[in-house]
Protein backbone atom coordinates (compact mmCIF):
# COMPACT_ATOMS: atom_id res chain seq x y z
CA UNK A 1 0.00 0.00 0.00
CA UNK A 2 1.16 3.50 -0.83
CA UNK A 3 0.25 5.06 2.52
CA UNK A 4 1.12 8.65 1.62
CA UNK A 5 -0.12 10.22 -1.59
CA UNK A 6 -1.97 13.43 -2.45
CA UNK A 7 -4.58 14.08 -5.13
CA UNK A 8 -6.21 17.10 -6.73
CA UNK A 9 -8.35 19.01 -5.89
CA UNK A 10 -8.46 17.72 -2.30
CA UNK A 11 -4.80 18.72 -1.82
CA UNK A 12 -4.20 22.12 -3.40
CA UNK A 13 -0.50 21.40 -4.07
CA UNK A 14 -1.19 18.21 -6.02
CA UNK A 15 -1.59 17.78 -9.77
CA UNK A 16 -2.48 14.08 -9.49
CA UNK A 17 -6.09 13.20 -10.22
CA UNK A 18 -7.68 10.40 -8.14
CA UNK A 19 -8.37 8.29 -11.24
CA UNK A 20 -4.75 8.70 -12.37
CA UNK A 21 -3.58 7.53 -8.95
CA UNK A 22 -5.61 4.32 -9.14
CA UNK A 23 -4.50 3.57 -12.70
CA UNK A 24 -0.82 4.11 -11.82
CA UNK A 25 -1.12 2.11 -8.61
CA UNK A 26 -2.55 -0.89 -10.45
CA UNK A 27 0.06 -0.59 -13.21
CA UNK A 28 2.81 -0.65 -10.57
CA UNK A 29 1.55 -3.73 -8.77
CA UNK A 30 0.01 -2.02 -5.75
CA UNK A 31 -3.06 -3.64 -4.20
CA UNK A 32 -4.02 -0.66 -2.05
CA UNK A 33 -3.50 3.10 -1.77
CA UNK A 34 -4.29 5.68 0.88
CA UNK A 35 -5.11 9.22 -0.13
CA UNK A 36 -3.61 11.31 2.67
CA UNK A 37 -4.85 14.78 1.82
CA UNK A 38 -3.66 17.91 3.62
CA UNK A 39 -5.94 18.64 6.59
CA UNK A 40 -8.91 17.20 4.73
CA UNK A 41 -10.78 13.95 4.30
CA UNK A 42 -13.47 13.32 1.71
CA UNK A 43 -17.08 13.00 2.84
CA UNK A 44 -18.10 9.40 3.52
CA UNK A 45 -20.62 9.06 0.69
CA UNK A 46 -18.04 10.34 -1.83
CA UNK A 47 -15.48 7.85 -0.50
CA UNK A 48 -17.89 4.97 -1.07
CA UNK A 49 -18.82 6.21 -4.54
CA UNK A 50 -15.18 6.34 -5.57
CA UNK A 51 -14.34 2.94 -4.07
CA UNK A 52 -17.25 1.35 -5.94
CA UNK A 53 -15.67 2.36 -9.24
CA UNK A 54 -12.49 0.39 -8.49
CA UNK A 55 -13.29 -3.02 -6.98
CA UNK A 56 -9.83 -4.44 -7.83
CA UNK A 57 -7.92 -2.23 -5.40
CA UNK A 58 -8.53 -1.14 -1.82
CA UNK A 59 -8.68 2.64 -1.47
CA UNK A 60 -8.28 4.20 1.95
CA UNK A 61 -8.95 7.84 2.75
CA UNK A 62 -6.56 9.21 5.35
CA UNK A 63 -5.36 12.68 6.18
CA UNK A 64 -2.01 14.46 6.59
CA UNK A 65 -2.51 16.83 9.49
CA UNK A 66 -0.30 19.90 9.95
CA UNK A 67 0.52 20.12 13.67
CA UNK A 68 2.80 21.98 16.05
CA UNK A 69 5.16 18.98 15.81
CA UNK A 70 5.13 18.67 12.02
CA UNK A 71 3.00 16.62 9.65
CA UNK A 72 1.13 13.55 10.89
CA UNK A 73 -0.64 10.97 8.76
CA UNK A 74 -3.87 9.91 10.41
CA UNK A 75 -5.55 6.62 9.51
CA UNK A 76 -9.10 6.09 10.74
CA UNK A 77 -10.07 9.67 11.55
CA UNK A 78 -13.65 10.34 10.35
CA UNK A 79 -13.04 14.03 9.60
CA UNK A 80 -10.90 17.05 10.39
CA UNK A 81 -11.66 18.26 13.92
CA UNK A 82 -11.12 21.57 15.71
CA UNK A 83 -7.92 21.78 17.74
CA UNK A 84 -6.01 18.93 16.12
CA UNK A 85 -3.26 21.24 14.94
CA UNK A 86 -1.96 20.57 18.44
CA UNK A 87 -0.50 17.08 18.29
CA UNK A 88 -1.56 16.28 21.85
CA UNK A 89 -5.17 17.03 20.86
CA UNK A 90 -4.83 15.00 17.67
CA UNK A 91 -3.56 12.02 19.67
CA UNK A 92 -6.44 12.43 22.12
CA UNK A 93 -8.98 12.36 19.29
CA UNK A 94 -7.18 9.46 17.60
CA UNK A 95 -7.32 7.41 20.79
CA UNK A 96 -11.01 8.20 21.14
CA UNK A 97 -11.87 6.65 17.76
CA UNK A 98 -9.08 4.07 17.57
CA UNK A 99 -7.16 5.84 14.80
CA UNK A 100 -3.47 5.28 14.02
CA UNK A 101 -0.99 8.19 13.81
CA UNK A 102 2.27 8.27 11.88
CA UNK A 103 4.84 11.06 11.90
CA UNK A 104 5.52 11.89 8.26
CA UNK A 105 9.04 12.57 6.94
CA UNK A 106 10.25 13.61 10.45
CA UNK A 107 13.74 14.72 9.34
CA UNK A 108 13.00 16.38 6.01
CA UNK A 109 15.45 19.18 5.18
CA UNK A 110 17.04 19.10 8.64
CA UNK A 111 20.41 18.16 7.13
CA UNK A 112 20.16 20.74 4.35
CA UNK A 113 22.82 23.49 4.75
CA UNK A 114 20.54 26.02 3.02
CA UNK A 115 17.83 25.37 5.60
CA UNK A 116 20.39 25.72 8.39
CA UNK A 117 21.50 29.09 6.99
CA UNK A 118 17.92 30.31 6.68
CA UNK A 119 16.87 29.25 10.18
CA UNK A 120 20.20 29.88 11.87
CA UNK A 121 20.01 26.39 13.39
CA UNK A 122 22.05 23.34 12.51
CA UNK A 123 20.59 19.94 13.32
CA UNK A 124 23.24 18.13 15.33
CA UNK A 125 21.32 15.45 17.25
CA UNK A 126 22.40 11.85 16.96
CA UNK A 127 19.67 9.27 16.29
CA UNK A 128 19.77 8.27 19.96
CA UNK A 129 19.44 11.90 21.05
CA UNK A 130 16.59 12.51 18.61
CA UNK A 131 14.80 9.43 19.87
CA UNK A 132 15.08 10.59 23.46
CA UNK A 133 14.54 14.33 23.07
CA UNK A 134 11.94 14.79 20.31
CA UNK A 135 8.48 14.82 21.87
CA UNK A 136 6.78 13.86 18.61
CA UNK A 137 7.80 10.21 18.92
CA UNK A 138 5.91 9.92 22.21
CA UNK A 139 2.66 11.00 20.57
CA UNK A 140 2.49 8.78 17.48
CA UNK A 141 2.10 5.08 16.80
CA UNK A 142 4.51 4.74 13.88
CA UNK A 143 7.26 6.44 11.88
CA UNK A 144 7.40 7.07 8.14
CA UNK A 145 10.97 6.09 7.29
CA UNK A 146 10.75 5.55 3.52
CA UNK A 147 9.38 8.67 1.87
CA UNK A 148 9.72 9.12 -1.86
CA UNK A 149 10.30 12.88 -1.57
CA UNK A 150 13.09 12.54 1.01
CA UNK A 151 16.82 12.08 0.57
CA UNK A 152 18.31 8.69 1.53
CA UNK A 153 20.07 10.40 4.45
CA UNK A 154 16.76 11.69 5.81
CA UNK A 155 15.09 8.31 5.40
CA UNK A 156 17.96 6.33 6.94
CA UNK A 157 18.11 8.66 9.94
CA UNK A 158 14.37 8.19 10.52
CA UNK A 159 14.83 4.43 10.29
CA UNK A 160 17.60 4.47 12.88
CA UNK A 161 15.45 6.50 15.27
CA UNK A 162 12.50 4.15 14.76
CA UNK A 163 14.71 1.14 15.42
CA UNK A 164 16.04 2.68 18.64
CA UNK A 165 12.48 3.28 19.81
CA UNK A 166 11.28 -0.10 18.50
CA UNK A 167 8.50 1.66 16.59
CA UNK A 168 6.85 0.26 13.44
CA UNK A 169 7.91 1.76 10.11
CA UNK A 170 5.95 2.81 7.05
CA UNK A 171 6.74 3.90 3.50
CA UNK A 172 4.94 6.02 0.94
CA UNK A 173 5.61 7.88 -2.28
CA UNK A 174 4.37 11.27 -1.02
CA UNK A 175 3.47 11.79 -4.67
CA UNK A 176 1.80 15.00 -5.80
CA UNK A 177 1.89 14.14 -9.52
CA UNK A 178 2.07 11.09 -11.78
CA UNK A 179 5.75 10.76 -10.86
CA UNK A 180 6.76 8.53 -7.96
CA UNK A 181 3.86 6.10 -7.67
CA UNK A 182 5.16 2.58 -7.09
CA UNK A 183 8.51 3.53 -5.57
CA UNK A 184 8.00 3.50 -1.79
CA UNK A 185 5.20 1.73 0.05
CA UNK A 186 4.13 -0.21 3.12
CA UNK A 187 3.87 -4.00 2.90
CA UNK A 188 1.28 -5.74 5.06
CA UNK A 189 1.40 -9.34 6.19
CA UNK A 190 -2.28 -9.83 5.39
CA UNK A 191 -4.55 -8.75 2.57
CA UNK A 192 -6.56 -5.62 3.39
CA UNK A 193 -10.04 -4.98 2.08
CA UNK A 194 -11.51 -2.38 4.40
CA UNK A 195 -10.56 0.55 6.59
CA UNK A 196 -11.33 -1.52 9.69
CA UNK A 197 -8.94 -4.25 8.55
CA UNK A 198 -6.30 -1.61 7.82
CA UNK A 199 -6.60 -0.13 11.32
CA UNK A 200 -6.41 -3.59 12.88
CA UNK A 201 -3.24 -4.44 10.95
CA UNK A 202 -1.66 -1.09 11.77
CA UNK A 203 -2.30 -1.41 15.50
CA UNK A 204 -1.16 -5.02 15.28
CA UNK A 205 2.18 -3.93 13.80
CA UNK A 206 1.94 -6.41 10.94
CA UNK A 207 3.63 -4.29 8.27
CA UNK A 208 6.96 -2.78 7.20
CA UNK A 209 8.36 -0.11 4.89
CA UNK A 210 9.42 -1.31 1.41
CA UNK A 211 10.65 0.13 -1.88
CA UNK A 212 11.12 -1.02 -5.46
CA UNK A 213 14.39 -2.43 -6.73
CA UNK A 214 15.80 -1.91 -10.22
CA UNK A 215 14.50 -5.38 -11.07
CA UNK A 216 11.01 -4.24 -10.10
CA UNK A 217 10.88 -6.20 -6.84
CA UNK A 218 9.52 -4.89 -3.56
CA UNK A 219 12.31 -5.09 -0.98
CA UNK A 220 12.42 -4.24 2.71
CA UNK A 221 13.65 -0.73 3.42
CA UNK A 222 16.84 -1.00 5.46
CA UNK A 223 20.19 0.72 5.77
CA UNK A 224 21.88 0.59 2.36
CA UNK A 225 18.88 -1.00 0.65
CA UNK A 226 18.33 1.97 -1.70
CA UNK A 227 21.88 1.69 -3.03
CA UNK A 228 21.66 -2.08 -3.30
CA UNK A 229 18.33 -1.90 -5.12
CA UNK A 230 19.74 0.60 -7.62
CA UNK A 231 22.49 -1.85 -8.56
CA UNK A 232 20.26 -4.91 -8.86
CA UNK A 233 20.26 -6.34 -12.34
CA UNK A 234 17.04 -7.22 -14.05
CA UNK A 235 16.61 -10.95 -14.53
CA UNK A 236 16.11 -12.24 -18.10
CA UNK A 237 12.54 -13.11 -19.01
Amino acid sequence: MDTHVHTSPSSSDSMLKPDELVELALANGLTAVSMSEHDFILEEHKREEFRARYPDIFINFGMEVSTDHGHMIAFGMPSYLPGIRRLEKLREEADRVGAFLVVAHPFRRLFDPVTAMRTGKKFELTPAEAAGQMEVFKLVHGVEVANGANTPEENYFALEVANILDMPTLGGSDAHSTSGIGTFATAFARSIGSTQELIEELHGGRFEAVHKSKANRWVRFDHGSIEEAAQELELPA
